[in-house]
């Protein structure tokens, strides 16, 4: 199901504005005699709308009503002299918007920032990329109230089940959940990953680029791509986050003998140095040459997944696919939410179109999708996909064979 509505967040998840509203923060604490703070300080302290802000800025002692209110209106001077000085999108976001206008997307901005700043950052850096911006506005409650949320989807023609909530704090995903819709996280933000996955995040990405697929396939469902797996005999195992996932890579291979199949993925999860201390890793060979093709656990990725049960990887050497078919006493396929693709087909083009131009440009091959990033079939010596395996159940002399999929991208 295509995602057809999008609701931003604007700081911390389409502008870096942190700057200026540090340097309006302290224009108002300066000039009421109390000491600057840091844009650290800042980033903690940004969130349920600009009072909040500067009264976490006043020293406690001399946070009364009247100090808040005097403190506010200078803010609201400054930040409106300087609100465009420092700010800036954060890179990534303007392609993303205007490949999301391109596929009819709609788009709105929701902010606890007051409504006046909120438009006019809006309309300075992204003119028609967004269609409708809220800010705090009068008698409207703002987030996590849903109230204003609500509103802008109505306003924007959409419809909760295809509509994605993106934001960077507790608190969007918080409003998210009130208002019925996915959440999703991002990471480049002013809050840490921990932080939005306690709130509920349904899935976090770590760059805008992430978003897309999202866009393409809608929400996850895990339970529907969990009977698919299962129904075909493999195990399943869903994990919101990396670090869910390591834990239980770890602990599942503690004391064993593992094999690893050289993985982007695994690099970005911190193997075989994770295994340190607990179990006898090998990455693809005993000592170079001598490949190491019977232990308990086979680790690997895939270049892609299919929602229909299917796992596809491309080799050129082969020794790693032939770890996920034969030899191994389990395997467990280990992916990232950036590999799963809505069918079979599509799946095997992720794996001909993605994953082997980026490790063929990774790996410095002279072949024409290092350089176009598309598969030609190519017949040149240096090609990478010298096979393509499609598991469409487990080996039948393995014990187990599972997938691990990860609700953050990860590798190619």
């Amino acid at each position: 199901m295509k995602i057809t509505t999008a609701i931003f967040d604007l700081d911390g998840t389409l502008l870096n504005t942190l700057g200026d509203l540090c340097d309006s923060v302290n224009y108002a604490m300066l000039r009421h005699g109390f000491a600057a703070v840091t844009e650290e300080e800042t980033r903690v302290r940004v969130g349920n709308g600009v009072r909040n802000l500067v009264t976490r800025c006043i020293p406690e002692e001399k946070r009364t009503e009247a100090m808040i209110d005097n403190c506010l209106d200078d803010f609201r001077t400054a930040y409106g002299e300087r609100m465009m000085n420092r700010t800036q999108p954060y890179d990534g976001i303007i392609p993303l918007l205007k490949k999301l206008k391109k596929a009819g997307v709609s788009v709105g901005v929701l902010s606890n920032k007051y409504d006046l700043a909120a438009k006019s950052l809006i309309r300075h850096f992204f003119g028609d990329l967004v269609q409708v911006t809220y800010g705090e506005r009068p008698d409207t409650p703002r987030k996590p109230d849903p109230t204003s949320t609500l509103q802008l989807l109505r306003e924007l023609g959409g419809d909760a089940t295809t509509t994605l909530y993106i934001g960077d704090s507790a608190t969007d995903m918080q409003t998210a959940k009130n208002a019925g819709l996915c959440a999703i996280g991002v990471t480049w933000g002013f809050r840490a990953a921990d932080e939005l996955t306690a709130a509920g995040a349904d899935a976090l990405v770590h760059e805008p680029a992430e978003l897309l697929p999202l866009f393409e396939r809608g929400p996850l469902a895990v339970d529907a791509i969990c009977k698919a797996f299962t129904e075909r005999g493999f195990g399943f195992t869903y994990f919101p986050t990396a670090a869910d996932a390591l834990s239980y890579l770890t602990n599942t291979c503690a004391g064993k003998s593992v094999s690893l199949g050289g993985s982007m993925t695994f690099k970005e999860l911190g193997f075989p140095e994770a295994f340190v201390g607990s179990t006898a890793v090998h990455w693809h060979w005993v000592k170079q040459g001598e490949f190491f093709q019977t232990p308990d656990i086979y680790l690997s990725s895939a270049n892609a997944l299919s929602e229909t049960g299917e796992v596809v990887n491309i080799d050129g050497a082969c020794n790693r696919v032939s770890g996920t078919l034969f030899g191994p006493k389990r395997c467990i396929f280990v992916c990232g939410i950036n590999k799963l693709c809505p069918d079979l087909q599509s799946a095997i083009d992720r794996a001909r179109n993605v994953a082997a131009p980026l490790n063929a440009k990774r790996l410095e091959k002279k072949t024409p999708c290092a350089v176009d990033g598309k598969c030609h079939d190519c017949k040149s010596p240096d090609r990478i996909c010298r096979a393509m395996v499609i598991h469409m159940g487990p080996p039948q002399r393995m014990e187990r064979c599972e997938i691990v999929l990860i609700g953050e991208a990860l590798g190619y």
